[in-house]
């Protein structure tokens, strides 16, 4: 049978505000996302029939998002198939990275190159809001301002491609948790205007490094601050929190400084430290 291997890359939210809640209980969201070179592997295979996954990571074998975006592809096929999936994982889980979403792009991507493109664009993109407000970002995997619930997905091509230091202290956030957490009092809409000035760098880009959901997550796991304050003491030159959470993100001038950077907080045993760069 037909197999391809995909790459599901990981993304951070270099800015997310929050601008009120929706009539259907989500929140209307403004969110800068850049994909990273960091990635889980996917492979898609076709069989007859039934559906099944293999992941490195054995609790995440059950009610996979990669097995949700396969039934609702083949469901939006009309006619009944089957795939098996074997998934990698590199990227952390519940960390704010984007890698359940990410799979399910990469899935959805799959299984239509392997039907010949059975599915046209658009369709696959109503297919990928409905499993997550992320997933249409990965189907793009460009860098994109993304609105609504971050369904809405708008390329920003002139966009620099930047070298990150990732930080993942070690423990998994709900992100249904914080959102609920999230007190709208705090919305301050004007404040995200600075995203109009896209591209930029340096200290441009630390005007635009915000993130809504910060306190609500440093708040519970105050923890957090110390993360951020080792990221900036490395020389970091924006550090932020990537969605929810928990993972913290530094923004270095060059890939040296940032695998530099990488190697010297990676001696703390608790986190898992990555160097990557835009995609």
């Amino acid at each position: 049978m037909p197999k391809l291997i995909l790459s599901a890359p990981a993304k951070v939210n270099l800015s997310l505000r929050i601008l009120g809640r929706r009539d259907d209980g989500y929140h209307e969201l403004l969110t800068l996302m850049q994909p990273l070179s960091l990635a889980d592997e996917l492979s898609v295979e076709l069989k007859d029939q039934g559906l099944s996954l293999e992941c490195s990571d054995p609790a995440l074998n059950d009610d996979n998002l990669v097995l949700r975006a396969a039934k609702t592809y083949f469901a939006a096929l009309g006619r009944p198939g089957g795939a098996s999936f074997s998934l990698v994982k590199k990227i952390p889980v519940a960390a704010g990275l984007g890698g359940g979403s990410s799979d399910a792009a990469a899935a959805l991507i799959g299984l239509n190159a392997l039907h010949g493109g059975a599915l046209p664009a658009e369709k696959l993109v109503s297919l990928a809001a409905g499993l997550g407000a992320d997933v249409p970002f990965f189907l793009a995997c460009r860098t994109a301002l993304c609105s609504g619930i971050g369904d809405r997905v708008e390329p920003v091509s002139a966009f620099p491609l930047l070298n990150y230091v990732l930080i993942n202290p070690g423990f998994a956030v709900s992100t249904a948790r914080v959102y609920s957490q999230y007190d709208l009092t705090w919305t301050k809409p004007t404040n995200f205007n600075k995203m109009g000035s896209l591209p930029c760098t340096g200290d441009a880009l630390c005007d635009i490094l915000v993130n809504d959901l910060e306190n609500v997550t440093i708040r519970e796991y105050p923890q957090l601050e110390e993360v951020k304050r080792a990221m900036a003491d490395s020389g970091a030159q924006g550090v932020l929190m990537s969605g929810s959470g928990p993972t913290v993100f530094g923004v270095f001038p060059d890939a040296a400084s940032a695998a530099k950077a990488a190697r010297e907080l990676a001696g703390n045993q608790h986190w898992w430290v990555c160097a990557c760069r835009g995609i």
